[in-house]
C-alpha cells in the first residue's frame, strides 16, 4: 500500500507499507522519522499528523499513547504516534505529515 508522507520540510514522499505493519516501519526505513525507542511508545520521535480522512479510520489512541502526546507542545487534532498505528488495507493512500522535532 502507498502512504504519502510530507517531511519536516514539506517535501512529499511516497513509501510502501503492508497491512499489519506499524506505520513507523516504512517511515523509519525511508529515514523520515527517528523512532528512537523502536516502537515502544515512549519517545514521540515518530509523531505525525494524519490526514482527516485516514484519521477517521484509526482506532482511538490508547492510554499510553495519549499520555505521551499530552506532554508534547506541537500537538494537532490529528496527532498520533506512528508506532501505534497498525496499517490496514483501508489506509492505502493515507497522507501523514511528520511533526517538527521537539528536542527530546
Amino acid at each position: 500500500m502507498k502512504i504519502y508522507v510530507y517531511d519536516r520540510n514539506g517535501e512529499k514522499h511516497t513509501v510502501e507499507g503492508a497491512a499489519g505493519d506499524s506505520l513507523m516501519d516504512p517511515l523509519r526505513s525511508a529515514d523520515l522519522v527517528d523512532a528512537t525507542c523502536g516502537g515502544s511508545c515512549s519517545c514521540a520521535t515518530c509523531h505525525v499528523y494524519v490526514d482527516e480522512k485516514s484519521y477517521a479510520l484509526l482506532p482511538t489512541a490508547g492510554e499510553e499513547e495519549n499520555e505521551v502526546i499530552e506532554f508534547m507542545e506541537k500537538v494537532e487534532d490529528t496527532s498520533r504516534l506512528a508506532c501505534q498505528i497498525k496499517l490496514t488495507v483501508e489506509m492505502d493512500g493515507m497522507a501523514v505529515t511528520v511533526a517538527q522535532e521537539e528536542g527530546f
